[in-house]
């Protein structure tokens, strides 16, 4: 158990809204299944209410909410702000989340399609999801603003999304390189696709 305190610089901020200037929380260690000592960090300070034992569970649970910050972040790269204003960085990441939101519900039926008739195989099927968000980006005003009926345009997105299938490997395990400047920045400029 520690109390860390706010920085001196912003606590005048903190009191104009009416946050805490010191904070107490818990360290919790949990062994992952690799071998590797997380530690984490909660305010969920009552041990016997909250064991140690119950974080490792907890730590799993949280890995969808992860990697869906990393497609926002990532793949739909949500800081490339189109304004300065926050008009604009709300209107960009609502916009980014709606599109989120409409791939979810667009490509649920083909995933599920595509789970059930692949269900036997080695290596199951799903949705592509960079090519779903690709296909969905291109159809959304036609989607939103065309005379098309709203059925035609999702029928045709679902056939694109049906016709370029990921496999699921659950088993494998890919290590990970060790971090370098150079490696990086050739990565984000000629490499990393995003979808804009």
């Amino acid at each position: 158990m520690v109390k860390l305190f706010a920085p001196r610089d912003e606590r005048a901020e903190l009191t104009r809204l009416g946050l805490p200037l010191e904070l107490k929380v818990r360290f919790v260690s949990v062994r992952l299944p690799t071998g590797e000592l997380e530690v984490l960090a909660t305010s969920l300070c009552d041990a016997t209410s909250y064991p140690t034992g119950d974080f490792l569970a907890l730590y799993h649970q949280r890995w969808k909410h992860e990697t869906f910050y990393g497609v926002m972040k990532g793949r739909l790269d949500l800081e490339n702000f189109s304004g300065r204003t926050p008009e604009a960085v709300r209107q960009d990441f609502h916009s980014t989340l709606l599109l989120c939101n409409l791939e979810s519900v667009l490509t649920a039926s083909t995933d599920a399609a595509l789970q059930a008739v692949s269900a036997d195989h080695e290596h199951p099927k799903q949705v592509n999801r960079a090519g779903s968000f690709h296909a969905l980006k291109d159809q959304l005003l036609p989607l939103l603003y065309s005379d098309l009926p709203a059925e035609v345009v999702i029928a045709k997105l679902q056939q694109w999304f049906a016709d370029s299938p990921v496999s699921v490997r659950e088993s494998r395990k890919v290590s990970r390189m060790k971090f370098a400047w150079p490696r990086s920045y050739h990565f984000q400029r000629r490499v990393r696709k995003i979808v804009f």
